[in-house]
């Protein structure tokens, strides 16, 4: 895939004509795969290019001049995209300039520059200056350059499939309905650094993780899921929270026990993909009740199928 940068100033070349979809595309779930899906078959039509076209920093926090938590950073976001086979990844730096930018002119100074033979949007989609155009104003100003096909809502239950949606799921623990909602396992990156080593005394040891600060988590527990580590998937016990049996210190951890795994991974990176919320974090009496719990989750995480479909 190629990825191509302009800012609002720059001068944008894109030789081939290209099919693209626009948005900021926070989790790229079923939704954003929709319109995407559309480009790509759009593009094979036309002999021409799939693209998709996004904005970095989240117009969210230029707008609001403040940070939001995304459901993968913006690396990992990537790493999708390029999963879904799009040809050409498009990043717009989104500042103060473009969010002034009347939607008369954000199609002239942008859109009209891109080379395109059609573009593919949301039922919601906005653009402009506070939003004030929408499907209706870009198809109106398209005609004579390029074709507009516009996505209906993409629903599950009944009910519009959002990011914010999906983050709610997360954050409730609910990573099972997240994964309906995305399209595939939710999933965290990390760098594996060194732990209290606490869990390898009890015989169960465990790679802890720093993650992007960017990301949401879901809330304290353990979950089953499994672990990705040099193309090799390891079924695993996920524990986000603070240990409270064993960490007096009261603070908040990433990690996994990997089963079937002794390697030391420290400074590597791994993908931590969640299944199913399994319990809550609690505290123990005693370590000896904390290594029965832990052999009972064991057991449960040895019953996780060998060949999950949903994964990236």
């Amino acid at each position: 895939m190629e990825i191509l940068e302009f800012g609002i100033n720059d001068e944008i070349v894109i030789k081939d004509k290209i099919v693209a979809c626009i948005g900021y595309f926070d989790g790229l779930h079923k939704g954003h795969q929709a319109l995407a899906q559309k480009a790509k078959s759009e593009a094979l039509k036309r002999k021409a290019k799939s693209a998709l076209i996004t904005f970095y920093p989240d117009p969210k926090d230029v707008i609001t001049s403040s940070y939001h938590h995304h459901i993968q950073s913006f690396k990992d976001r990537i790493r999708i995209i390029e999963a879904m086979g799009i040809d050409l990844l498009i990043i717009m730096a989104f500042d103060k300039e473009m969010c002034q930018m009347p939607k008369d002119l954000f199609f002239e100074k942008i859109l009209l520059k891109l080379n395109l033979s059609a573009l593919v949007c949301g039922f919601d989609y906005h653009y402009g200056y506070k939003g004030e155009g929408d499907h209706k104003s870009l198809v109106k100003s398209a005609i004579g350059h390029f074709d507009v096909y516009v996505i209906d809502s993409i629903n599950y239950s009944n009910e519009k499939i959002s990011s914010t949606r999906v983050k709610k799921a997360i954050e409730d623990g609910a990573v099972d309905l997240a994964r309906e909602l995305l399209g595939y396992a939710y999933f965290i990156c990390g760098e594996v650094v060194h732990g209290k080593k606490i869990g390898h005394d009890l015989g169960f040891p465990t790679i802890n993780l720093k993650v992007d600060k960017e990301i949401i988590l879901p809330k304290e527990g353990v979950y089953l899921g499994y672990v990705k580590y040099d193309d090799h998937y390891y079924k695993s016990m996920i524990n986000i929270g603070k240990n409270p049996t064993i960490s007096p210190d009261n603070s908040e951890t990433i990690e996994a026990h990997l089963l079937d795994f002794e390697k030391k991974i420290y400074g590597e990176e791994v993908i931590v993909y969640f299944k199913e919320y399994l319990r809550s974090d609690k505290r123990f009496t005693s370590l000896d009740e904390l290594k029965k719990q832990l052999n009972e989750d064991k057991k449960a995480a040895l019953r996780l199928a060998d060949d999950e479909r949903f994964i990236l």
